[in-house]
């Protein structure tokens, strides 16, 4: 799915797009762990290249430890089989995130509806 080295910019960037402006995560030179899931799940949802109309409906984590700003990471994704019910397909990932030494820090998975077409 993809490795990535986290850096401060990153975090910072993200932290003013989801309109968190208090210092905390800085100041520890954490990371946040929602900001991880995004990355992960944004790898993901990018390589799926789902269908306009589709909809994210359910999302899972488990953060093992802290991520520390600067360390690199790599995931892994699998995808469950699909499930259809009525006009709707139900796609769930589930996700690994593990550092350098391949010690796991996060997993979890998504559910995605995607609407089919009437012919389908």
């Amino acid at each position: 799915m993809g490795r990535w080295k986290i850096a401060e910019e990153w975090v910072r960037q993200y932290l003013e797009a989801v309109g968190d402006p208090l210092p905390h995560y800085m100041e520890l030179g954490i990371v946040p762990p929602l900001a991880i899931t995004a990355l992960a799940l944004g790898n993901l949802l990018e390589k799926l290249a789902l269908p306009g109309g589709s909809i994210h409906s359910s999302q899972e984590m488990n953060t093992i430890r802290a991520v520390r700003l600067g360390e690199e990471l790599v995931g892994w994704a699998g995808l469950e089989r699909p499930r259809q019910r009525g006009n709707l397909r139900f796609i769930t990932a589930s996700y690994w995130v593990q550092d350098s030494a391949g010690n796991e820090v996060q997993k979890g998975k998504s559910t995605v509806l995607v609407p089919l077409s009437e012919d389908a």
